[in-house]
């Protein structure tokens, strides 16, 4: 091979290894952690929240000062509800506010949504039954999510698991 012949191999190397090195870079990824709902003025059952580790879900609804537990219950998404939340939790809004509008004012309740992205925690409340645009999607389905584990009922998208309490009527 000629000299010139091994400069247009290195050459057309290096610029595919550059062109793969760049094409790595994309959208941050998300990761939903934890969502719940509360009512600061209330009794009974006044908060819920749902923990999620991967597939792996934890559900626990308390009394307003969280002294009684009404329901604490275990379940998993299925591979539907997986990649349903994979694709809600990558639509999220880059830039997630702290507050929309004004949630839990004259006991309308709360809701809320823990995530990770790109190693960093944030946390977005918004009004009880009333998302954001850009939250109604995920919103839904979580609410959906804690419906069920909260009823200990098996949807497309969770399976509960273990000794599952329903919540009171």
């Amino acid at each position: 091979m000629s000299l010139a012949n091994r400069y247009v191999v290195l050459v057309l190397t290096l610029a595919a290894l550059g062109c793969t090195v760049s094409s790595t870079s994309g959208p941050s990824s998300s990761a939903l952690t934890q969502a719940g709902w509360s009512f600061g003025f209330c009794q009974g059952p006044c908060r819920g929240r749902l923990d999620l580790a991967g597939n792996q879900l934890a559900y626990e609804v308390s009394s307003r000062t969280g002294d009684e537990v009404y329901a604490s219950n275990r379940g998993q998404l299925t591979p539907q509800g997986a990649t349903r939340l994979e694709s809600l939790a990558s639509s999220l809004p880059e830039e997630l506010q702290e507050t929309y509008g004004c949630p839990d004012c004259a006991d309308g309740g709360a809701s809320f949504l823990a995530v990770v992205r790109d190693s960093e925690s944030l946390r977005t409340e918004y009004e009880y039954g009333n998302p954001p645009p850009d939250l109604s999607a995920i919103d839904s389905f979580l609410k959906g999510v804690m419906g069920a584990l909260g009823a200990c009922r098996a949807t497309a998208d969770v399976t509960p698991e273990g000794s599952c309490t329903p919540l009171p009527d």
